[in-house]
């Protein structure tokens, strides 16, 4: 199927028929057509019309005109390319733009791709909760790419698609405890039977009430960099306080972050690592299991941040552990960097340290950091590239994000802000 998949991918400007695939990939066409749906998550016609949106958009964000690329596309006309642009991602051209930074998209690898619910999915999914509502998808404000496991419905409701039952359990539980402590919070919607979640093929689709407000962007925090950081890091305390309310039953599992850095990250980073990385960082992320331990979002980037009238508010829980809690901070800190690094148009050289330092600063306000853990923080923060650089180093779809993280520890090992 990859086969296909990379002829396919080649000839998105051209017209290649569904029956000429079946017969190069050895099928019936119906028998091809069910086994590209089971391998993609979504018809044919689906997946190579997103593939050719993903391509004429980047054109138009690196500056041909727009009628030019709907016709590069195939898409036959300007009216033509508008009209599944905005079907497809919930906005117009122009929008988008706007509100992301359009990278150039890379050949898919099934290998690396996970099969998602399409629209219909999600769509048949509601009707269980008995609700009929517009769904609209979520993109990532940094790449434009299309967030496969969440799709929004109407104005105040999230279908998320989770791994499975317990994953859904944690995060009712996560919000529950943050609403317990009146904190934002993204609260489950039971089926009509009581039942948490719905089971689908990949996993179990939760409802949530949406958070209202917008997901934080980088280029805002930059702009007002101390300010920001100090907001953002005193709602990751905030947070992290929220989360020692969850209940005794082990939800959350334990993750042991030194040994997860030196075991898995470093031997398969180990040859990207720039000169100038410290000879000790071995030694100084064997402690971090010393270190105060929490319940963390190991996620929180901007995407993961809300901002609403009560405050910042967090969503997506799913690689929630327990953990050292200053690991949060820290990711906080070079995620902000990884979206912003070798950007003309952000002041990231001038602005990052401050904001890095801020969120730290911030999350003492509200609960103090020991002396360990602000020696600790420096390391973490290269620790998160390496986590980084280890998981995009065999991967042909991420490969700019590769390069642009492993430019970026070089970077950092030279302008550590603490």
């Amino acid at each position: 199927m990859q086969r296909i998949i990379d002829l396919i991918e080649a000839t998105l400007d051209a017209e290649i028929s569904p029956e000429e695939l079946a017969e190069r990939a050895g099928y019936s066409l119906w028998h091809f057509l069910h086994l590209f749906r089971e391998a993609t998550g979504m018809p044919l016609n689906r997946w190579r019309m997103r593939r050719r949106l993903a391509h004429a958009i980047w054109h138009v964000s690196a500056g041909m005109r727009v009628t030019d690329a709907a016709l590069r596309w195939g898409f036959g006309t300007h009216s033509g390319f508008y009209r599944a642009f905005r079907r497809e991602y919930g906005c117009t051209p122009a929008e988008f733009i706007r509100r992301h930074r359009v990278r150039r998209p890379s050949p898919p690898r099934l290998k690396e791709e996970m099969c998602m619910l399409t629209r219909e999915g999600f769509r048949e999914a509601l009707t269980h909760w008995n609700l009929d509502l517009p769904l609209t998808p979520v993109t990532y404000p940094h790449s434009g790419e299309i967030c496969e496991h969440v799709m929004l419905a109407g104005a105040d409701h999230v279908l998320r698609l989770c791994s499975d039952d317990h994953a859904c359990r944690m995060a009712a539980a996560v919000a529950d405890a943050l609403a317990g402590r009146g904190l934002p919070a993204a609260q489950a919607i039971p089926l009509p039977d009581g039942a948490l979640c719905l089971p689908v093929a990949g996993g179990c689709v939760m409802l949530q009430r949406r958070l209202p407000g917008e997901p934080l962007r980088t280029p805002d925090l930059l702009a007002a960099p101390v300010e920001s950081g100090l907001t953002i890091g005193r709602a990751l305390a905030g947070l992290h306080l929220a989360l020692a309310d969850l209940p005794e039953e082990p939800l959350v599992d334990a993750l042991d972050m030194g040994g997860h850095l030196l075991d898995w990250a470093y031997p398969r980073a180990k040859d990207f690592l720039p000169p100038r990385f410290p000879a000790d960082f071995g030694e100084k992320v064997a402690q971090l299991g010393q270190l105060p331990q929490a319940v963390i979002h190991r996620d929180p980037n901007p995407s993961n941040l809300i901002g609403t009238p009560a405050g910042i508010g967090f969503v997506d829980f799913a690689l929630s552990v327990q953990s050292c809690r200053i690991f949060d901070p820290c990711y906080m800190a070079t995620a902000v960097l990884s979206e912003s690094y070798g950007r003309d148009n952000l002041p990231w050289e001038k602005a990052w340290p401050a904001f890095a330092r801020a969120v730290l600063e911030g999350y003492d306000e509200v609960s103090p950091l020991t002396q360990a853990e602000w020696h600790a923080a420096p390391m973490l923060m290269l620790g998160n590239e390496l986590l980084a650089l280890a998981a995009f180093a065999d991967s042909s779809r991420y490969r700019e994000v590769f390069e642009t993280n492993r430019n970026m520890l070089a970077w950092m090992t030279e302008h550590m802000p603490l």
